[in-house]
């Protein structure tokens, strides 16, 4: 009986030991889940930050691309206004879209022939390549009809 007496006695202090320990190991763990839970949120209001900076980043990216289309449209009314005052001019000599043509009829055919060549609706054309052969297809019918 004293056997189990030292028995017993030894077994409660290996488990008095055992839950002490797990004890201790409890407080660690749960301190580590309030750093844990803290980082968590430090996490969540960046990310939140983060997405609101993102928004505010592609709304200033719409105005500066908004900014910029405008400027380039304004530069192309401005460049069309000076095409346009330039071919009130007189003496507008074109690029010679339509030399060597002699005849009204041929103006006609070689005029068709550059619309499908430079129209903008076409892959290489563009509206003031077509211009300039409009304004040359008129002074060239002009010359031919007083002939």
């Amino acid at each position: 009986m004293d056997k189990d007496k030292e028995w017993l006695f030894s077994e409660n202090i290996r488990l008095r030991k055992w839950s002490d320990e797990l004890e201790h190991k409890e407080k660690i763990l749960q301190e580590e889940k309030k750093n844990f839970e803290q980082q968590k949120k430090a996490l969540e209001i960046g990310f939140k930050k983060l997405a609101a900076d993102k928004e505010t980043f592609m709304a200033e990216m719409k105005k500066e691309k908004a900014k910029i289309n405008a400027m380039r449209y304004e530069a192309e009314c401005e460049k069309e206004q000076s095409f346009h005052h330039r071919d009130k001019l007189s003496g507008f000599k074109g690029p010679g879209f339509f030399s060597g043509v002699t005849g009204i009829n041929s103006l006609r055919k070689r005029y068709k022939e550059l619309m499908k060549i430079y129209h903008p609706d076409n892959k290489y054309g563009d509206s003031f390549t077509v211009a300039c052969i409009n304004k040359e297809y008129e002074i060239m019918k002009e010359k031919l009809s007083t002939k």
